[in-house]
């Protein structure tokens, strides 16, 4: 059975944008990675459920 994650955008101000939600962990690592280098801000994939952090990243580099 494939978990569901939820994926957010930390802004600069410290408020959450949720972006997608996504089926299967790798592929939530992969969008997360995608989403990084993107943007200069933060990322964090959540498992709601569980309530757990299961990454954040902010890969992107000028």
């Amino acid at each position: 059975m494939l978990r569901t994650y939820d994926l957010f955008e930390v802004l600069p101000d410290g408020d959450l944008i949720w972006r997608t939600r996504i089926d299967g962990h790798e592929s939530a690592i992969h969008q997360l990675q995608q989403a990084a280098k993107e943007s200069a801000n933060e990322f964090r994939l959540m498992h709601i459920p569980s309530m757990t952090l299961i990454a954040t990243i902010n890969a992107k580099t000028e």
